[in-house]
């Protein structure tokens, strides 16, 4: 009977330290586990670190993250390599050391720029910043509130792009348009010296013609009269029915005509005021004719007038 209590009982604590090995191998292979996945977590861990890492160096604007103590806690390389710090220099230090009016830096901090960050989203502020050897710098800054998980304000991150050669290329663009602004009056100007130019060109050449119209017609104007006056006194000696007197009226007729375009030459060259006077159409068209009739006899034409009389 005793032998039989006691083979029970070392059965029983043979199960026990079963029992107890197997949950041991349970939990070491969830120790191993978990292992596996902390390493595993780390390795992306790693990996999410070294891809941020990577943006920020390859960023060509600066990007700034200040703290809720307006402690700057992150920046770039862009960042350093703009205002001229290393990296100690700048960590933990309040950020209204890069803003470069000094209006700004002595203001609380909730009368700041810096108090509008928080505030919410800001897209392309303008604001100038002040690198370590005090050059004041333009920039354009966007930035973004960061808040925990109970959505409260831990810091501001920042991104901001120099502003030095969008302006300098403003200043150059501004500056050739008042070149070309100065070249157009420039142009408009020697367009209207040469309109004068010629104007006076123009006059000069008018002036020479009716200097020589005046003195053609002067020449032209004596012999003109010699000829009307002795046409005149051969017309007193001719009888009504002499076939010279419609000759000699002809003459009298073209050298009066003569004459008044010598007189006309004479005017031109005095430039008088111009004289509008009324004309009878036919009368203008029967003198016109009766000057190339003979032409017009010469080259075998034969001209046909109906004349309407009642035109003016």
């Amino acid at each position: 009977m005793k032998k039989s209590v006691s083979l029970s009982e070392e059965q029983l604590q043979e199960s026990m330290w079963i029992e107890i090995i197997r949950r041991m191998e349970t939990i070491y292979a969830e120790l191993a586990n978990n292992q596996a996945e902390i390493e595993r977590k780390n390795r992306e861990l790693l990996q999410a670190q070294e891809f941020t890492e990577n943006i920020l160096k390859s960023m060509v604007d600066a990007l700034i993250v200040v703290d809720s103590e307006e402690k700057i806690t992150m920046v770039n390389q862009a960042t350093l390599d703009l205002l001229g710090y290393k990296k100690e220099e700048i960590i933990k230090k309040t950020a209204k050391m890069i803003l470069a009016s000094p209006k700004e830096k002595r203001r609380p901090f909730n009368e700041s720029y810096l108090s509008k960050f928080k505030e919410s989203s800001i897209q392309d502020l303008e604001i100038d910043f002040q690198s370590k050897s005090g050059e004041k710098i333009p920039m354009t800054l966007s930035s973004s509130v960061m808040r925990n998980s109970e959505g409260e304000i831990i810091g501001v991150i920042g991104v901001a792009k120099d502003l030095r050669e969008t302006k300098w290329l403003l200043a150059e663009a501004a500056a050739a348009e008042a070149e070309r602004a100065k070249a157009q009056e420039l142009e408009r100007a020697y367009k209207e010296l040469k309109d004068l130019q010629s104007q006076l060109i123009h006059s000069e050449r008018l002036a020479s013609i009716g200097q020589l119209a005046a003195g053609v017609a002067h020449e032209i104007n004596n012999p003109l009269g010699g000829i009307l006056v002795y046409s005149h006194l051969l017309l007193e000696d001719l009888t009504t029915n002499d076939p010279k007197k419609a000759n000699t009226e002809r003459i009298i007729k073209e050298a009066t005509r003569c004459k008044d375009i010598v007189k006309r030459l004479l005017d031109f060259a005095r430039q008088p005021q111009p004289k509008v006077e009324p004309i009878g159409i036919n009368v203008v068209l029967e003198e016109t004719l009766s000057l190339v009739k003979d032409q017009a006899l010469f080259h075998n034409i034969k001209i046909t007038k109906k004349f309407q009389p009642s035109l003016p």
